[in-house]
């Protein structure tokens, strides 16, 4: 596709690196606009288990890529481009800033190696029992297989996503073509890495917060209403069902929760280092989000902004 002369500045990172908080300071005082790449944040009245920047954050700096859809409707990768490309035109300096590394890829290196869903190979796929599933995994998509985590090997959902992702829409293996992402030039964005330790507290505190700012409240408009399957993926939300039904204690749900973003986060960096060129800032090396953001914009300065590929 063309880029039409559309550029961004891109900040990456796994949940919970502080990304945000950096896009938000330096837009601020910049008067920049920011596109969120977070597939969460898409959700109307999902607000408290992603994330979601605050009305008060959204009131000083525009975001695009917030609230599109209601959680019960499909999305697709298209319609969130198709959604964000005004975004782009406005003569105004653009940060996209988010752990959806298929939005990133999508926006930087073009749509067009992307294939259409296929809704026969889903069905296909969700006929078989889970031994047959994970096989099919494990023989078609042994690298995508081998990257997840313990729980989600065990997760028939997950699976499905790792096969229609290395499929074409014909179902069968997908091989590079001349242009495609594989053999396709990837620009430099910047990223946020965290220690692990560092890491580890904070999605404590981060699952803490969105118990303490109403998590089962926000659960509880949604539990009846029937989600789409990438809204029940929103971390924390099944977990906060499993509450309101009585199949788990509150602390039950919020170590699951930490566990499941914790494994996230290392599917993120997995994504970040193998499907990215990403220069990484060490957060560590910075007290505070001011010396981060200044950091971040140094390193932009020397890169340049990236071009926007729809």
């Amino acid at each position: 596709m063309d880029s039409s002369g559309r550029h961004a500045f891109f900040l990456v990172g796994p949940t919970a690196s502080g990304k945000s908080a950096v896009a938000q300071y330096i837009a601020e005082r910049n008067g920049w606009r920011i596109v969120s790449a977070d597939s969460m944040n898409l959700y109307r009245g999902m607000d408290v288990g992603t994330a979601k920047p605050s009305v008060s954050e959204r009131a000083l700096v525009d975001y695009a890529g917030v609230d599109l859809v209601d959680p019960t409707e499909k999305f697709s990768v298209a319609a969130y481009l198709e959604a964000v490309r005004p975004a782009f035109d406005f003569g105004q300096d653009v940060i996209v800033a988010g752990g959806t590394g298929l939005y990133v890829k999508c926006l930087t290196e073009g749509f067009d190696d992307v294939p259409p869903e296929n809704e026969a190979l889903r069905t296909e796929l969700e006929a078989l029992d889970f031994d047959d599933l994970e096989r099919r995994a494990r023989e078609n998509a042994p690298d995508l297989f081998n990257a997840l985590t313990g729980d989600d090997r065990r997760n028939p959902r997950r699976l499905i996503r790792i096969l229609e992702r290395e499929n074409g829409w014909d179902g069968s293996p997908r091989r590079p073509e001349p242009g495609s992402w594989n053999v396709r030039s990837k620009p430099t964005i910047v990223g946020l890495r965290v220690e692990r330790e560092v890491l580890v507290r904070r999605i404590g505190e981060r699952v803490e917060k969105m118990y303490a700012s109403g998590l089962l409240d926000e659960a509880q408009q949604l539990i009846d209403l029937k989600l789409s399957s990438t809204a029940l993926q929103a971390i924390g939300y099944a977990e906060a069902f499993a509450v309101i039904r009585s199949e788990m204690t509150v602390d039950e749900a919020k170590e699951k929760t930490i566990i499941r973003t914790r494994q996230l986060a290392k599917r993120q960096m997995t994504w970040f280092r193998n499907q990215l060129n990403v220069e990484w800032i060490d957060t560590a090396e910075y007290p505070n989000v001011e010396k981060l953001a200044e950091a971040v914009s140094s390193a932009w300065g020397k890169s340049g902004p990236v071009s926007v590929r729809i």
